[in-house]
């Protein structure tokens, strides 16, 4: 896999509540990324106007202020404290499909009922919390096995996953409001490198590509010339991520956009050929593997 720029981003050393939430230098890049996400949020909700919060987001059932919630809730989930005892409305049953979406609506339901003003504060306290608790533990802690979405991993994986989402998640809210989100920043190439993850799977077992197959993928930057991202799976038995080789056959080769890329592997989109991604090659394969993109819970 190739990028185009080093991850070079310090973490932030405050919010813009002004409380120090900044990670140890010492602090794996997992647990700093993390902390600088929280700090781009803290950030982007602190200049939202109150309309803001009330906008429908691309989340079925979500505004803007349900997804600061489920962001909130899961860091009280794991910050140790109890999932909440509430009903959920009749109309989650239109997008709450499985137990992991269950539990994530009770935390946003439950904070339905806060001002604006009041869940704001809500989401800076809880960060603010997990901050010290991530700050504080030991390389032990951060390798110890623990459940997550992708399965069970050591911690610091987990945090990994949560840079992600947090990151997706602001995404989803400056989508909603016609901001820009560009990829320049450590945290944006880090949380990419999530999805790259993923494209062995969505080539080989979703999409179903041949043995033999290279699938070559390229994510573009500010210009044709300069791509973001480029890398190739190669189905060899199994699909597995390889540098790209442009001596090698290429079955496909598919050329995104940052948001189209980001947006149809975390489901928000279906993206079509001529829409923010080019097919050139196998076109029907293509097809297959931007039906295939979506891979997150």
């Amino acid at each position: 896999m190739v990028m185009d720029a080093t991850d070079s981003d310090a973490a932030s050393a405050t919010s813009a509540s002004g409380a120090d939430t900044g990670a140890p230098d010492e602090a794996p890049t997992e647990i700093r990324h993390l902390i600088q996400q929280w700090n781009h949020l803290d950030e982007l909700l602190a200049g939202l106007k109150r309309d803001d919060w009330a906008t429908p987001t691309a989340l079925p059932g979500w505004t803007v202020r349900d997804v600061v919630a489920h962001i909130a809730g899961t860091e009280h989930l794991l910050a140790g404290e109890p999932i909440p005892d509430v009903d959920l409305p009749a109309s989650s049953r239109d997008y709450v499909r499985n137990p992991i979406g269950e539990l994530n609506e009770r935390f946003v339901q439950e904070a339905r009922s806060l001002a604006v003003e009041d869940a704001f504060a809500d989401f800076r306290e809880v960060v603010a919390e997990r901050t010290v608790q991530l700050s504080e533990m030991t390389a032990e802690d951060l390798e110890a096995e623990t459940d997550s979405p992708v399965g069970r991993v050591p911690f610091r994986r987990f945090m990994g996953v949560r840079v992600f989402d947090c990151w997706v998640h602001e995404d989803d809210i400056r989508h909603a409001l016609g901001m820009t989100h560009h990829l320049d920043s450590g945290v944006g190439r880090f949380a990419l490198g999530e999805i790259v993850r993923a494209l062995p799977r969505i080539v080989g077992k979703n999409a179903g590509a041949p043995d033999g197959s290279r699938v070559r993928f390229r994510v573009k930057g500010d210009s044709d010339a300069d791509p973001s991202l480029a890398t190739d799976v190669l189905v060899a038995g199994r699909a597995g991520l390889v540098d790209v080789d442009d001596s090698a056959r290429v079955t496909v080769e598919l050329v995104f956009d940052t948001p189209t890329f980001v947006r149809s592997a975390t489901g928000r989109i279906s993206a079509e050929p001529g829409n923010g991604v080019e097919i050139s090659g196998d076109e029907e394969l293509g097809r297959r593997i931007l039906e295939s993109m979506a891979f997150t819970i």
